[in-house]
């Protein structure tokens, strides 16, 4: 083939045929070339078109840059979408023009340069499960839906002038990343919708109060406390772990029954008067063993009381100690399971914020208001 022949092929295989089916032309508006008209109508939606070549290959361009942030792999999805729509003859074959036979029609298709319309919008969308929506000049939405999974991804493209496809991108959206749109209905019944979700509040509330009263009675059986409020406090302190509260009260139990163990008390009233009695100077002992056995007797008694005190000193001093290493424990004990406790947070808080920092770029949804929408 010489260069004129070839030169003269080329702009017909761009050209290429257009389907019947093609979403309906935009209402007259700007001449080709300045998309003013769509573009303020996006702008008002935080939109804005990301224009891609006009050579033939801008409905898989368009598509490509929705869902991999670039156009460059256009000839794979439309290669791709050829052998669905081959695979799946029965569903596109009928929507094909009559006087052009399938097998030619997908044939012409997979050729690059050949312009694509909606049989290839929805083999596109099956053949990724995924929903298509197209946004056109003072018309509502399409939207050409591959699944019916509520969670499915949806790619937004536009159709201008009757004959090309752009990509619709979030108005700040300058990146090579895939675009992350959701198309949202507005409705007169949101409010009713806010309703009721109100009651189903209310029960969650319920249903955690009775899960802290559960919580408190289970610490109070466990460890025999009957301070309702104390259990409460300690259990909010110990964020709800039901064993570390039990750990905890049983902990204080333990210090305040040292601090009101029985402690020995001194001599009687009784036998102090009765020892007075017996060793006063008229009294029987000082009678049968004279005045120096008195003596003698007060000094053994003096020194037997002093040791006596010496002792109780002693026994308290101990007690004292091992009360103040026991709190000591709890209180480290405590400091201790504060402190993991508080690592465990600021772990779980890092984690959450890392996590959205890897995936806000990618799974970051810009919500498209709509009042009204064709589904295909």
């Amino acid at each position: 083939m010489s260069r004129k022949q070839a030169a003269k092929a080329r702009p017909a295989a761009r050209k290429g045929r257009r389907p019947r089916h093609s979403p309906a032309a935009p209402a007259p508006g700007p001449a080709p070339g300045n998309g003013g008209g769509l573009a303020r109508q996006l702008r008002a939606l935080g939109l804005k078109l990301r224009e891609v070549p006009g050579d033939g290959n801008c409905l898989f361009r368009a598509l490509g840059d929705q869902l991999e942030g670039h156009s460059r792999n256009h000839l794979r999805h439309r290669q791709e979408t050829v052998e669905f729509m081959v695979r799946q003859r029965g569903d596109f074959e009928p929507f094909v023009e009559d006087d052009v036979p399938f097998d030619k029609h997908v044939a012409n298709l997979a050729k690059p340069g050949t312009f694509a319309g909606n049989d290839a919008i929805v083999a596109f969308a099956r053949n990724n499960q995924m929903n298509v929506v197209i946004h056109q000049l003072n018309a509502p939405l399409w939207q050409i839906r591959g699944t019916d999974r509520s969670d499915a991804r949806e790619l937004h493209i536009a159709y201008r002038y009757g004959e090309h496809y752009d990509s619709v991108r979030r108005i700040s959206d300058d990146s090579e990343a895939p675009a992350c749109l959701r198309m949202e209905m507005l409705c007169k019944n949101n409010s009713n919708k806010a309703e009721e979700v109100k009651p189903q509040k209310g029960s969650s509330e319920d249903e955690t109060e009775v899960e802290v009263e559960d919580a408190v009675q289970k610490v109070c059986n466990a460890t025999g406390c009957s301070d309702m409020d104390l259990v409460s406090h300690i259990l909010e302190e110990e964020d709800y772990n039901v064993e570390s509260a039990i750990f905890a009260i049983l902990q204080m139990k333990e210090v305040e029954g040292i601090g009101t163990e029985e402690q020995e008390e001194p001599l009687g009233r009784e036998q102090k008067s009765c020892s007075k009695t017996l060793w006063e100077e008229n009294g029987t002992g000082s009678r049968i063993f004279g005045n120096q056995s008195l003596h003698q007797g007060e000094a053994e008694n003096t020194k037997g009381r002093a040791g006596s005190k010496e002792e109780n000193r002693a026994s308290r001093n101990s007690k004292v100690a091992k009360k103040q290493k026991k709190k000591q424990q709890w209180l480290e004990k405590k400091k201790q399971q504060e402190e993991r406790h508080r690592q465990k947070v600021l772990a779980s808080k890092k984690d959450s914020a890392d996590s959205r920092t890897d995936t806000e770029p990618a799974n970051h949804v810009t919500l498209v208001k709509a009042m009204a929408a064709l589904n295909i």
